[in-house]
């Protein structure tokens, strides 16, 4: 019997949560023992949980979460810091990273829940992004430690006007790439264990993405009459949903058009910041908006032509 195999019960499952819990806790080691390895076990602390989540019924990853939790409380005398910041997320997000992992092979028969790579990895950033404000506040009252206090004493901002507008921005920033590399990480190592399996891809992922951009652009124009801490995040994830849905365009259709559509649409915010000197600052570079809007749209216009074409013919 493989070690690394999907594990039907509780018995059979013992010995790989047994192998993944001593991974876990040689990195919670690392962690609490050499503090400059920090950075590096972020990048990598999901992969062991995600490989068993794949591996194992869901039930059971709910019992290593258990004892992973009490052995890494007790092996590090209680010191909960790494287990809160850094342990503790990564078995949450390893859940979910798992949840878009599937076998190639039986992607049709399968009843798992199927979620696309694209979707996967925006909701992953964003439940990463309130981890880390979570995490920012429990820091203050938990350790007195406000992290965002010393990131703009770092760089001479605390007194900036315009700093708090973008701090969630820069902590979104941190969660995507955090998460993105994870991604990179699990999709290249995971074909170790299984060669079949991959992250799922959605036949109308480039729809899904389409949708989400538009639904971002609604939450941005509304958030920007209230909360002026959350536009900008929002307009950095649409464009890295108009990204994704230009490469997807290239990479399945070898077509440009969209590329050179959001070029050209590009030329709109920028004249529109340039000339519009009466309206403050702050608001002008949220015109950056129209951008992913109008190349979202476009798509959505040449996919409903497209299908109408074919179905006339």
């Amino acid at each position: 019997m493989k070690l690394v195999e999907y594990k039907k019960d509780l018995l059979s499952s013992l010995p790989l949560i047994s192998l993944i819990i001593a991974i876990d806790l040689v990195l919670i080691l690392l962690g609490t023992f050499l503090p400059f390895s920090i950075l590096f076990i972020s990048l990598i602390v999901s992969f062991p949980s995600t490989v068993l989540a794949v591996f194992i019924k869901k039930r059971y990853y709910l019992l290593y979460v258990f004892i992973a939790l009490i052995l890494a409380f007790l092996l590090t005398f209680g010191n909960i810091f790494f287990i809160i910041y850094y342990f503790l997320p990564s078995l949450l997000l390893s859940f979910i990273f798992s949840l878009g992992l599937i076998n190639k092979e039986n992607i049709l028969k399968s009843k798992k829940i199927k979620i696309d790579k694209y979707l996967l990895i925006i909701i992953l950033s964003i439940l990463n992004l309130f981890i880390e404000i979570i995490l920012i506040y429990l820091g203050i009252y938990l350790f007195n430690f406000d992290f965002i206090k010393i990131f703009l004493s770092l760089f001479k901002l605390e007194n900036n006007l315009y700093s708090s507008y973008f701090i969630y921005l820069i902590i979104y920033i941190y969660a995507f790439i955090n998460i993105l590399i994870s991604y990179f990480f699990i999709n290249f190592e995971i074909k170790k264990f299984d060669k079949n399996l991959i992250f799922y891809t959605s036949k109308f992922n480039k729809e899904i993405l389409v949708i989400l951009n538009i639904v971002i652009s609604i939450l941005l124009t509304i958030s920007s009459f209230f909360f002026l801490s959350f536009p900008y995040t929002f307009l950095f994830i649409s464009f890295i949903l108009l990204v994704f849905l230009i490469y997807e365009e290239i990479r399945n259709d070898s077509s440009y058009i969209l590329l050179i559509v959001s070029i050209i649409s590009l030329l709109i915010p920028l004249i529109l910041i340039a000339y519009l000197r009466n309206i403050e600052t702050i608001y002008l570079f949220l015109f950056l908006n129209i951008t992913p809007l109008i190349s979202s749209l476009f798509y959505l216009i040449k996919r409903i032509v497209i299908y109408k074409f074919k179905k006339i013919k």
